[in-house]
């Protein structure tokens, strides 16, 4: 008799078990990020994360917690990780300015089929550096004096921007560090590189021999984009990312600005 009501209690048991509803654990995201440093929206160079790891770094960790999904990062060199993120050995890559070859390849967030602002990451402005002692500028529409190439950064977009003008580019240098030196030795007559991250490096180096010249070379949303596999897959995902992203951008990104520009000076 005890036999049969053991028996009868195991069963309830493993019943009670199949009707409870399995809690599956929350999306796995994973994201990619350039190994270059770029501040203050990406920090430190190599395949670690830094303390602090950047602006960008900071406000999609925010983004992929508010909307309830968990995070891994990776950081590649930019080629590579757009190699991967078309292959959808990641989901997504940030941070990415719009241009119609990466839209063919990968999802950006829009709205009647061009990029919405309202769901950037942050917005990016490019300058041109000059030595002190140089002659090149830039006047808003053509550079005068160049002598030399222009020096940018490996795969951003300001290098297909200024070959699209006819203008020679020097673009063999991965980072900022590797850009002012070949201008600094005369290799390169412009870099044109991020006014944030190229103010930080020389502020934080006290270069004192390079200047700006001209108006802004490019000014321009970026974003954080996803692979077709991804967005095909999980759409609401992604959209429930980018919209946490709207949110925690126009609640934190000033603030962050405050704090990476402290930590600078």
């Amino acid at each position: 008799m005890m036999w049969l009501r053991s028996g009868a209690a195991l069963a309830w048991l493993l019943i009670m078990a199949l009707i409870q509803p399995v809690r599956a654990e929350p999306l796995l995201v994973r994201l990619a990020y350039v190994d270059t440093d770029s501040p203050p929206f990406l920090n430190g160079n190599g395949a670690a994360a830094a303390t602090p790891p950047g602006l960008a770094v900071e406000l999609v960790q925010q983004a992929v917690t508010d909307a309830g999904f968990r995070l891994e990062l990776v950081r590649l060199p930019q080629l590579r990780m757009l190699k991967m993120l078309e292959e959808s050995q990641v989901d997504g890559a940030f941070i990415f300015s719009y241009t119609e070859e990466r839209a063919r390849k990968f999802i950006y967030p829009t709205k009647t089929g061009r990029p919405d602002p309202s769901l950037r990451a942050t917005h990016i402005i490019y300058r041109a550096y000059r030595r002190k002692d140089g002659n090149a500028s830039w006047n808003g529409n053509t550079f005068e004096n160049l002598q030399k190439p222009v020096g940018a950064n490996t795969g951003w977009v300001i290098v297909s921007t200024l070959r699209e003008k006819g203008v020679e580019v020097d673009d063999g240098a991965s980072g900022t560090q590797g850009n002012v030196g070949k201008l600094r030795l005369g290799r390169v007559d412009i870099y044109a590189g991020l006014e944030p991250t190229v103010d930080a490096y020389l502020g934080s180096n006290k270069i004192e021999d390079i200047e700006k010249t001209g108006p802004p070379l490019l000014s321009r949303d970026y974003y954080l984009i996803f692979s077709r596999n991804f967005f095909s897959e999980s759409p609401a995902a992604a959209q429930r990312i980018w919209q946490k992203l709207a949110a925690v951008r126009e609640r934190m990104e000033a603030q962050l600005y405050r704090q990476y520009q402290a930590g600078n000076n």
